[in-house]
């Protein structure tokens, strides 16, 4: 099958792009995201709908871009949406498969109107129902919460990013010091931890960063793609338990910690519950309700991702650091991503044998 594809999220569809070409489909994709730098490309030119309009998307644009393009869109056999899912919007008039893949809050850019977000889930609810559009999630944070607000199913098939092509370095690490990668300031005090940005400049390749002994992580969301790229390179990763977590959250929230959990923080929306007695996960500043949500992030999901060091304090940080054996740990992690790896395409190869049906 040939598949057509137009994203804001470089990394995302290269994760599928890579994992369906080796499935033997192929993809297209027109990317007009900011970091199409980190593959060593500029953006794609797109008329109608690309990086500077895509947030007033609208019937008329729609419309548009479907005219401007179609000679192009019909010879395609489905289409792949990643960030953002409105972009499946674009490829209705075609009636041909639409896989969605939600993996960072799928309602972006409706989260301040309830009307078109409320007109969007209609649609979606409606396309999952006549198997237009097929609903997977990355991770189950995303899974979780699409399935709330859309009251349909969504799949989770998480991301590999075999397409970095790099592995941990382990005994022959050129380098002593694990990577601090976080938007919150860490104690100096701390040995042997390098902040990420001042050890890999813009540009950098993922053989440098898996040269470092491993990576700590203060994330600030529950899913990135950088946590599954160290990952599937067996690369040592360490982050704070789930109580250390939530006590940084209520204190850091706004400064980088779980800081991108919800578009209304990210936006500065206010932070409000529409849910009622559910924990309302864009009810940003109520601690409770968002740790709630965050025990379904990448870093505590012990079945896709075992292996994981975690520490209760900085004070504990410093001596995992020191004592823990790094090359034992990505040993363990190479063995459960041969695992991993079998069954993320097992489920990619079902889903695909299914639409050629």
């Amino acid at each position: 099958m040939r598949f057509f594809n137009l994203d804001l999220h470089i990394s995302v569809i290269a994760d599928i792009k890579y994992i369906f070409e080796k499935l033997g489909h192929s993809v297209d994709s027109w990317c007009i995201s900011g970091h199409s730098w980190v593959f060593g490309k500029k953006p794609d030119s797109v008329e109608i709908v690309n990086q500077h309009t895509w947030r007033d998307i609208n019937e008329q644009m729609i419309n548009d871009f479907c005219d401007k393009y179609e000679e192009v869109l019909e010879q395609y056999d489905g289409f792949i949406v990643t960030h953002t899912p409105c972009f499946s919007l674009l490829y209705e008039r075609f009636r041909k498969p639409i896989i969605v893949v939600a993996s960072t809050r799928y309602e972006d850019p409706f989260s301040q109107d309830v009307m078109k977000w409320a007109k969007f889930n209609r649609y979606l609810q409606d396309k999952i129902d006549n198997n237009i559009i097929i609903p997977v999630a990355n991770n189950k944070y995303d899974a979780r919460y699409t399935s709330l607000f859309t009251e349909r199913d969504w799949q989770v098939i998480p991301s590999l990013c075999e397409y970095t092509n790099s592995d941990y370095f382990g005994n022959e690490s050129p380098r002593e010091s694990f990577l601090y990668s976080s938007r919150l300031s860490l104690p100096d005090t701390i040995k042997n931890l390098t902040p990420k940005e001042d050890a890999l400049p813009r540009g950098y390749t993922w053989e440098q960063l898996a040269s470092f002994k491993g990576v700590v992580h203060i994330p600030y969301n529950a899913s990135t793609m950088s946590i599954f790229e160290q990952y599937t390179a067996n690369i040592p990763l360490f982050f704070p338990t789930y109580e250390f977590m939530k006590e940084l959250r209520e204190k850091y929230y706004r400064n980088g910690v779980l800081s991108e959990l919800s578009w209304n923080q990210v936006f500065k929306y206010p932070s409000y519950s529409i849910l009622g007695t559910i924990p309302d996960p864009n009810d940003y500043a109520n601690n409770n309700a968002m740790m709630e949500w965050v025990k379904d992030a990448d870093f505590y999901d012990e079945k896709n991702m075992p292996f994981l060091q975690y520490f209760n304090s900085f004070e504990e940080l410093e001596e995992r650091l020191q004592s823990t054996d790094v090359n034992e740990i990505s040993h363990k992690m190479r063995a459960h991503n041969e695992e991993r790896r079998r069954q993320v395409y097992e489920k990619w190869q079902t889903l695909l044998e299914q639409l050629e049906c």
